[in-house]
């Protein structure tokens, strides 16, 4: 299952890109994310993060570049997900905590390793020797 925006999308493509990765009809995505628009007012921003974090379908080979410092992108390898999906949730995690995501991000740029290899066996530790 591929979360991706469709290229031919009547704004973004998020509600059409939904409906393919979840293999449901585009009017039941879109009826759904029009009563929460109407009753619950979350889903414009809901759909605009979306639509900020999810890449378009015919621009996945750009999806893993880093946009801000790259963090999302070695989150998303490391982890193994879908990038859309960790920038979504950054974004969801920056608003609910006023910002102070924006600090664990800046450390994270320093913490997580500058090149991963593709295999994510951990080095070995430097051989000790015993002294008595």
């Amino acid at each position: 299952m591929k979360w991706v925006r469709a290229k031919d999308g009547v704004i973004f493509g998020v509600a059409k890109g939904i409906a393919r990765a979840l293999d449901l009809p585009i009017g039941i995505v879109r009826l759904v994310w029009l009563l929460s628009v109407l009753f619950f007012g979350a889903g414009l921003g809901i759909y605009l993060m979306l639509a900020i974090s999810l890449p378009r379908e015919d621009k996945m080979a750009e999806a893993l570049q880093p946009w801000l410092l790259g963090v999302c992108a070695k989150i998303s390898r490391r982890a193994d997900m879908e990038v859309g999906i960790v920038r979504f949730l950054t974004i969801c995690l920056a608003i609910l905590s006023l910002g102070a995501t924006f600090v664990g991000y800046v450390i994270l740029y320093f913490v997580l390793d500058k090149d991963q290899s593709s295999d994510n066996n951990p080095s070995t530790p430097p051989p000790t020797t015993k002294t008595f």
